[in-house]
């Protein structure tokens, strides 16, 4: 069963099944979770869910779509409110960034990797349709601007960005850090757009 973003701007219990069942593969993992189990976890009969969603693999493609619908309204709302000339919109997005991708427990992620193929080509699609065009976006006006370096190459920039964020800035490598979250990405903000020479002047 195929899923379209504007398909999911649906009735109430619709949204709070995918709002649980997104809580649930996302932290407990695709594999384990059965209907029956989110069906009892929502309080209602597992023919009410199937009324829904036809399987569990199709209620899983619609959670990562409407996710990824809530992830563009983000960024769509960053976008509009994001002032010309201004770097700081680079720690902005790997915030928003961040927080979005903080939803999935590391375990639950590669889960959906292995036990769901379909899926997951349908998390890369969606993650290089929005993420990473929408970052290439921010960088090439920074390069305009004269704030990013011209002989960098941004698929490059963009693929380094968004894997430290999924490596780095998540809550099980951030636990063991002395620094908070906010703290982390502003470190890597500077070091992205500084790197780590000291300048000549402080030399």
């Amino acid at each position: 069963m195929k899923f379209k973003m504007r398909d999911l701007k649906i009735n109430p219990i619709k949204k709070r099944i995918l709002d649980a069942a997104r809580k649930y593969f996302f932290t407990q993992g695709y594999s384990r979770a059965t209907m029956d189990e989110l069906a009892t976890e929502l309080h209602m009969s597992k023919k009410t869910l199937y009324h829904f969603f036809e399987s569990k693999q199709s209620l899983l493609e619609a959670v990562i779509y409407d996710f990824f619908q809530d992830f563009q309204f983000k960024i769509n709302r960053f976008i509009k409110n994001k002032k010309d000339g201004e770097m700081s919109g680079l720690k902005q997005f790997m915030s928003l960034v961040q927080a979005q991708i903080s939803q999935f427990n590391i375990m639950a992620f590669e889960d959906i990797r292995k036990s769901s193929p379909a899926s997951w080509q349908i998390i890369n699609r969606m993650e290089e349709k929005l993420i990473n065009n929408e970052l290439r976006k921010l960088l090439r006006e920074g390069k305009r601007e004269g704030i990013v370096r011209p002989d960098i190459d941004l698929d490059l920039l963009v693929l380094i960005i968004l894997n430290t964020i999924k490596s780095v800035v998540i809550p099980e490598v951030v636990s063991q850090l002395p620094y908070s979250t906010e703290k982390v990405i502003d470190m890597l903000t500077k070091i992205f757009m500084h790197g780590i020479a000291k300048p000549e002047d402080m030399a």
